[in-house]
């Protein structure tokens, strides 16, 4: 049975590790610090097998910012330095 959000326990979580990938072949390695009420904290590992999954869950949960082409980023990064110089 899940537990009621007012059962769960506060964890104070932290992402401390993940990887960059070389290939889209390669899994994603995360490691997360997650510390309980007591003040007791584990390192808790993990992988995404594939980058495309984490990328639909992010879309999924509305967590990405507009698309943008890598052109028009490397047009607002030249504006940016052009600005600043």
């Amino acid at each position: 049975m899940p537990v009621q959000p007012q059962e769960q326990e506060t964890l104070n979580v932290k992402l401390v590790h993940f990887t960059k990938q070389n290939s889209p072949d390669e899994p994603l390695q995360v490691a997360f610090s997650v510390t309980d009420e007591q003040g007791k904290e584990e390192i808790i590992t993990g992988e995404v097998p594939y980058g495309y999954d984490l990328f639909r869950l992010f879309q999924e949960q509305g967590w990405l910012n507009i698309r943008r082409g890598v052109a028009s980023i490397r047009e607002s990064r030249g504006q940016r330095r052009t600005m600043s110089a």
